[in-house]
């Protein structure tokens, strides 16, 4: 029973930073979540809040100058073991294995993800042969049925067609059929409706959601459309300059949010029911540059709601407020 309820992945703790001449740069500042086998996990900020280092970092993909300076990610494998991702190295046996078999990666930008010089059934079969003992001949069938599950027409033609053949739509599946082919237990999608008209986005996460029902994964699902999160995750993580700013039940988050972010967020969003011409909320101000990071909690310039002399010097902690709920933020505590 203790197995059934443990998270497929627990990060906790993470801290990843780029060390630059100009100064040091925290992506990701103290992060901690549980993405829970089969569930959705939602992660959701403006750009440049850490979501996508995040997501590189679980995966030890973290280009240079950066690296995890701190924290774990531990892993629940097939077999019932737990494996810490921060331990081991980037390019060893292990975290190959991992990057690709256990955990799939659906990247934000599938026009720039795949070799324009290979085609795609080229780079889904060299991801076969990593993971799985099959032959050449046996792979090119994998790669072949990936792409008819993910609703490619023609697969047998398509998989030897090149990236710059394909429609946005079509390339964001076929993206997704490399992370899933090697059955992965759980996939990242990071913006995976990125650029993609309103009636593509809705296929996509419709097929995520089919995909996801009949193979039983986790997913963790990085996007600023609070939308989709709405409709896809279980869970949901609020960040805001690499820190976790909330995060509880998808239900929790929309119906009665904590955190004043988390209410900027949500006011933002255009309503069906709201005054014809009324223009929309805005959150003032931006996101700090990453060498100019405010003191105390990191919101509090563009906070409506901030405590002065408080705020603005003491850094808040995530708390508990309710079952499931955390927020970091002193109007809660």
């Amino acid at each position: 029973m203790q197995n059934e309820t443990r998270p497929l992945l627990s990060v906790r703790n993470l801290r990843t930073s780029f060390f630059q001449d100009e100064g040091t740069t925290q992506a990701v500042d103290g992060a901690s979540f549980d993405v829970s086998p089969g569930k959705t996990l939602g992660i959701v900020g403006e750009s440049g809040c850490g979501k996508s280092v995040t997501a590189q970092s679980i995966l030890r993909i973290v280009d240079r100058p950066g690296r995890i300076v701190a924290g774990e990610i531990v892993l629940s494998r097939a077999d019932g073991s737990q494996t810490d991702l921060v331990k081991l190295d980037p390019n060893g046996r292990e975290m190959r294995s991992i990057r690709g078999g256990d955990i799939g990666l659906v990247f934000q930008e599938p026009m720039t993800s795949f070799s324009p010089v290979h085609t795609i059934g080229a780079q889904l079969i060299e991801a076969v042969l990593l993971h799985n003992a099959v032959s050449k001949k046996e792979a090119r069938h994998r790669g072949i049925e990936a792409l008819r599950s993910v609703g490619i027409p023609k697969p047998e033609r398509r998989i030897d067609e090149y990236s710059f053949e394909l429609s946005g739509g079509l390339r964001q599946r076929a993206m997704i059929a490399v992370a899933l082919s090697c059955d992965p237990r759980l996939l990242i999608a990071d913006e995976p409706t990125t650029a993609l008209d309103v009636t593509t986005q809705a296929q996509i996460l419709d097929l995520l959601r089919k995909l996801q029902r009949e193979r039983g994964m986790a997913i963790m699902l990085i996007t600023h459309n609070l939308g989709v999160v709405a409709e896809m995750a279980d869970d949901v993580v609020v960040m805001y300059l690499g820190r976790v700013v909330e995060q509880g039940k998808v239900d929790d988050i929309f119906h009665d949010p904590k955190h004043p972010y988390t209410k900027a967020l949500l006011q933002s969003i255009p309503s069906i029911d709201a005054v014809p011409r009324l223009k929309l909320a805005t959150i003032s101000g931006s996101i700090p540059h990453p060498f100019n990071r405010p003191t105390g909690c990191p919101f509090h310039p563009r906070c409506v709601s901030a405590i002065a002399g408080r705020c603005d010097t003491e850094v808040p902690q995530l708390q508990a407020v309710g079952e499931g709920r955390t927020v970091s933020c002193f109007l809660c505590q």
